[in-house]
């Protein structure tokens, strides 16, 4: 409802009062300055009706040309998409007065559309929703603990078995999280007049509720329609009230008082309790990898991956029937998050089309739930949210068959869920074997089918899981150990011949596997491990992508700041990132080169209209970028910037990805094809001595698991390493760099960090062949930017390497000595930076395969004279003590060797004037420096002008250096 009210002596131009979300104020004026000035004063202000506090309002800045237009023309102009321009101002949600605008500076420029979009999700603030999801699983903990009191061990485990848990008590809590999503539903069909009982017509003259009364309730319900939401429901509490049907309605007393909780919170439509509490109980989640999408990171990426413009050509978003053709899908959609936000997406260019109608919305929603959105989830309880959580946003309509279910896992044979999609096009559902259905109504449908080449759209977030790194693909409930190899053995049989790599984890086949259901001109939206854009083992996918899709955009958040509860995922602890592609024709010719649009933000995601309009700024940076880079602004503030990768399909590291200044950014990909590049001059030089990659130019060591292990650790390799105490005094053979110290190894030349032995169970192993593979150069795997001194250290004696150090070999010793100078200058961390993984800020690790691939100078062409002053200079500074990595812009050490490397590689006069500024802004890369507080407070002594002068360069268009 809309309403013009009066208040305390103050009008406000537009109120809006609506049942499903807290009251907004919209204050208008063609002066920007007296709209922000309204709108705070409206913070605050109770309304007559309801006494509900406002602690939202938007300030409204109406353009100039609007005075001279009749409102008859303003509302066409409206109508048809005319700008506006508008802020957000906001109380703080504790109460103390605390008020917030967004943006800081400025105004978003959009339509009335994109403003009726943004208006009841900011009417929502992150900090109420987990508030009242805080309060609302205290009483679901106080439900279980209700029955799990009043019920013994065998009867836990048979609710437990009921809902798939592996744990009693997380048995318990889902099915009070199944009672709570049928309770919300059953009150919202009922005040929607469609003849469902009322909550209050199955309490006793206490108000306690009777199990008997709400169970034929659920039971006249799911035979009507709404099955996937009451059946499971149904199902357990049947069970639950033979057990003990006075704990069970002490239990559904607590969640009536969560119900209530939940209405007074006015959380609207955007959130789904059931859904978004879901993950928060459920057992597998982890042990798979399975993280649940954040309802911010949903609608950016849906956002971004469907826009106006994606819908096939002979369909209009003015049909309901639209989803004959037009197909959304999530293959591992876990509670539905992203499904939910992509329908709502769709369902909203349907509504602002000139023929929608009420009768046809609710024609559109029917449509989505029989033959338009296609989920599947091992899960069967996350499977049934997902329908449920769809049905949710229509207004209570009946509807027929779905297309989501829950597929099997293990078995015999065994069966790996929705990968089994890469063999066939029709999987059973499991909801039909237990007697339930994931469907509105009675149905005798069996199976879900997915055809090659069907889906117009296909957001996901797959399980990251992988065999590798103490991990164990099909982690999951129930499993036992047979039969997890087993669907490992079935996995690897599926991807046979597929443009994927295991190694890199399922989230890979589940990108091969939309591309295998995408039509030509379908677009993918992906959440996906920031591994996906560095890592060796993701370099098939990326050719994938490049080769065979268009209008690619690479999302991450900038480093270190999307982890915890801002991470794209819920309980990650790592870093991601989206990736958005359109599927190519068959016909398009991909020899003239691909580019990658790589999108920083600088802060996370906070919430969905928030995200929103992240995804809105991003487009239209993109839409006025060229072929450079752009910064993202919301209203003044810039808030990410978009910078463009070129990529000859060869699926190397999309290297920009992460940066947050893009002219360091194409220095490092102009270094590692050997060139120089001076940002600030627009300037490009070729290193004489070319490029090659390090494979090439040293014999690389072998992995730790060949060399050997720790004593105490699983026996593998060919010795026994212990650690040598006190390192100064070694006297052994058979030694080896194993560790990275960074108390100790802060200078070129380091010692040994243990001894190896061989142990009588192993003295068949091959301790030869890793002797002849020592070096007295080493290369970090696990480069800790913030803590360790060396990307290159050196020995006095040859030694074998390490968990933590890779030997580098090459008969002649002032190139290991130049290749160690040149690993340690702003130069080689530079390229090193770019090639190596950023999944956790302030580090970067890199595998073997990786190492043997990153670009390195000729320094074996270098004549003898130059090489002799290479060694000469590294002997000179091995003496020297260098500081972490992430402060080598204030460390002299550091500056020294990079004068070396410009007087050996003979760069060119110009260089002299730039590494100092190259070392500034790369120490000040969030990925770089992490949190490190001593980084941060070198940074403001040693160089905010260089900073600032290499950040106003970044407004000016680069040179080809790619």
């Amino acid at each position: 409802m809309i309403a013009g009210t009066g208040n305390q002596g103050k009008r406000l131009d537009i109120l809006i009062l609506d049942p499903t979300f807290r009251p907004v104020s919209i204050e208008t004026s063609f002066d920007g300055n007296d709209a922000d000035k309204d709108a705070d004063n409206r913070l605050g202000l109770k309304t007559v009706l309801g006494g509900l506090t406002i602690e939202t309002a938007f300030a409204v800045h109406i353009p100039a040309r609007f005075k001279n237009i009749s409102r008859e023309n303003i509302q066409t102009d409206l109508i048809n998409g005319a700008e506006i321009a508008y802020a957000l101002h906001q109380c703080n949600a504790a109460g103390d007065n605390e008020r917030t605008r967004w943006p800081k500076s400025g105004f978003i420029t959009g339509t009335v559309a994109d403003l009726a979009h943004f208006v009841p999700v900011a009417a929502l603030p992150k900090a109420i929703i987990e508030q009242t999801a805080q309060q609302v699983a205290t009483h679901v903990e106080w439900a279980a603990d209700q029955v799990g009191m009043a019920t013994t061990q065998e009867q836990q485990a048979q609710i437990a078995r009921d809902v798939h848990q592996r744990t009693h008590l997380k048995g318990l809590k889902i099915t009070m999280v199944l009672w709570l999503n049928a309770l919300l539903t059953q009150r919202r069909l009922h005040a929607q007049g469609s003849g469902i009982p009322s909550l209050e017509s199955c309490l006793d003259s206490q108000e306690h509720p009777v199990p008997s009364k709400l169970s034929a309730a659920w039971k006249q319900i799911l035979e009507t329609n709404w099955r996937s939401i009451f059946e499971p429901a149904y199902d357990v509490l049947k069970n639950a009230a033979g057990i003990n049907a006075s704990s069970t309605s002490e239990a559904l007393g607590q969640l009536i008082k969560a119900v209530e909780i939940i209405e007074l919170a006015k959380l609207g439509t955007y959130i789904n309790v059931g859904a978004e509490l879901f993950p928060k109980l459920s057992d597998d989640r982890k042990q798979a990898a399975a993280y649940y999408t954040q309802s911010a990171t949903a609608e950016f990426l849906a956002t971004l991956t469907i826009p106006y413009d994606s819908l096939p050509d002979s369909v209009s978003w003015e049909t309901p029937d639209l989803w004959d053709k037009a197909k959304l899908a999530d293959l591992a959609c876990g509670t539905g998050t992203l499904l939910r936000a992509g329908y709502r997406r769709i369902a909203a260019f349907h509504e602002l089309s000139a023929q929608a109608t009420g009768e046809s919305v609710t024609h559109l929603h029917r449509n989505a739930m029989e033959r338009g959105i296609f989920g599947t989830d091992i899960s069967p309880i996350a499977a049934h949210l997902t329908s449920s959580s769809l049905a949710a946003i229509g207004s209570g309509e009946p509807y027929g068959d779905t297309h989501i279910g829950w597929l099997r896992v293990g078995g015999q044979p065994a069966k790996t869920g929705a990968l089994e999609y890469f063999r066939t096009a029709e999987l059973s559902d499991l909801f039909e074997t237990i007697g339930s259905r994931s469907v509105g109504a009675e149905s005798g449908k069996k199976h879900i089918e997915v055809d090659d080449s069907s889906l117009a759209w296909v957001l996901m977030n797959p399980p990251y899981s992988r065999t590798r790194g103490g991990q164990s693909a099909f982690d999951v409930a129930g499993l036992t150990e047979v039969e997890r190899k087993a669907c490992q053995k079935q996995w690897r049989n599926l991807t046979k011949g597929i443009d994927t790599n295991n190694q890199a984890g399922m989230a890979a086949s589940f990108v091969a596997l939309a591309h295998q259901k995408l039509v030509p001109g379908g677009r993918m939206g992906f959440v996906l491990p920031l591994t996906a854009a560095f890592a060796e083992t993701w370099t098939d996918t990326r050719k994938l992508i490049e080769k065979k899709y268009t209008d690619i955009i690479a999302i991450a958040i900038s480093g270190g700041k999307a982890i915890g509860r801002d991470a794209l995922s819920a309980d990650t602890g790592m870093e991601e990132m989206m990736l958005v592609a359109t599927k190519r024709p068959f016909s398009y010719d991909t020899k003239n080169g691909m580019t990658i649009r790589c999108v920083t933000l600088y802060e996370p995601l906070r919430d969905a209209g928030h995200s929103r309009e992240y995804a809105r700024a991003v487009i239209r940076a993109m839409d006025r970028i060229g072929k450079s880079y752009l910064p993202i602004r919301i209203g003044n503030d810039e808030v990410g910037i978009v910078s463009v990768m070129e990529t000859d399909g060869s699926g190397s590291p999309w290297s920009i990805l992460g940066a947050s200044n893009a002219p360091l950014a194409f220095v490092s990909i102009a270094l590692a094809k050997g060139k120089l590049y001076d940002p600030s001059r627009s300037k490009v030089e070729e290193i004489n001595v070319g490029f090659t990659e390090m494979a090439n130019l040293f014999e690389v060591g072998p992995t730790h698991d060949l060399i050997g292990h720790r004593v105490g650790k699983d026996p593998r390799g060919a010795f026994e390493f212990h650690e040598i105490a006190p390192r100064s005094t070694i006297a052994s053979a058979d030694l080896s760099l194993w560790a990275a110290d960074s108390k100790t190894q802060k200078k070129l030349i380091v010692t040994p960090t243990h001894r190896g032995v061989v142990p009588r169970e192993l003295e068949m192993r091959d301790q030869r062949g890793m002797r002849e593979q020592t070096s007295s150069l080493f290369y970090a795997r696990n480069m800790r930017w913030t803590s360790q001194a060396l990307l290159a250290a050196s020995t006095q004696r040859p030694a074998m390497g390490g968990s933590s150090w890779t030997t580098l070999q090459h008969n002649d010793s002032r190139v290991l000595k130049a290749f160690s100078l040149w690993a340690n200058s702003i130069f080689g961390l530079l390229i090193h930076w770019s090639q190596g993984q950023r999944t956790h800020p302030g580090r970067s690790r890199t595998q073997i395969r990786a190492l043997k691939q990153i670009p390195v100078p000729r320094l074996d062409k270098l004549d003898s004279a130059t090489l002799d002053m290479a060694q000469q200079a590294f002997d000179e500074l091995s003496r020297k003590e260098l500081l972490p990595a992430c402060q080598a812009h204030v460390d002299p050490a550091r500056k020294e060797i990079d004068q070396a490397v410009i007087r050996i590689l003979n760069l060119p006069a110009w260089t002299e004037g730039i590494v100092h500024d190259l070392r500034v802004l790369w120490c000040s890369e969030p990925s770089v420096r992490s949190n490190d507080k001593a980084a941060l407070k070198l940074l403001k002594q040693g160089g905010e002008e260089y900073l600032a002068g290499l950040i106003a360069a970044g407004t000016r268009s680069s040179p080809d250096v790619q």
